[in-house]
C-alpha cells in the first residue's frame, strides 16, 4: 500500500463520510462507510480514478452487495480518487493558467460554453 497515497484518499473519504453525516440519507451514509472500509484495503489507490477499475475491486471484494450498492461505492470511490489524485487548477503554475485563459478565451469568441 502506498501510504502517502492511499492517506490522500483517506482523507477525500473521510471529508465525504463526515458529510454524509450531517446532511445525508442513511443509504449515502452506508455507501461512505463502505467505501471508506474497502479503500483501506487497496493497493494502488489512483488505479480507482477509473470508475470501471473501482467498481471490479467492489465487487471483488464485496461479493454480497447488491448491483445497485456495487454502482454507488464504485462511484463513491472513484470521485473521492479524482478529486485526491488530480491537480486542482490552482496549484498550476502561472504558464499554464495563461495557457488556460486563452483556450477560454477562444472557445467564448466561438460562441461555445466554457467551464469554469
Amino acid at each position: 500500500m502506498t501510504d502517502n497515497r492511499n492517506v490522500l484518499l483517506q482523507k477525500e473519504l473521510a471529508n465525504e463520510l463526515n458529510r454524509m453525516q450531517v446532511s445525508g440519507t442513511s443509504y449515502r451514509l452506508e455507501t461512505a462507510r463502505l467505501a471508506t472500509t474497502l479503500s483501506r484495503h487497496v493497493m494502488v489507490p489512483e488505479s480507482l480514478c477509473d470508475r470501471e477499475e473501482a467498481r471490479q475491486y467492489v465487487k471483488a471484494v464485496s461479493m454480497d452487495l447488491q448491483e445497485d450498492r456495487v454502482e454507488d461505492v464504485a462511484k463513491m470511490l472513484s470521485m473521492a480518487a479524482r478529486r485526491a489524485y488530480t491537480t486542482p487548477e490552482s496549484a498550476f503554475s502561472v504558464d499554464m493558467k495563461v495557457k488556460l485563459e486563452e483556450k477560454r478565451s477562444q472557445f467564448k469568441t466561438r460562441g461555445l460554453r466554457v467551464k469554469s
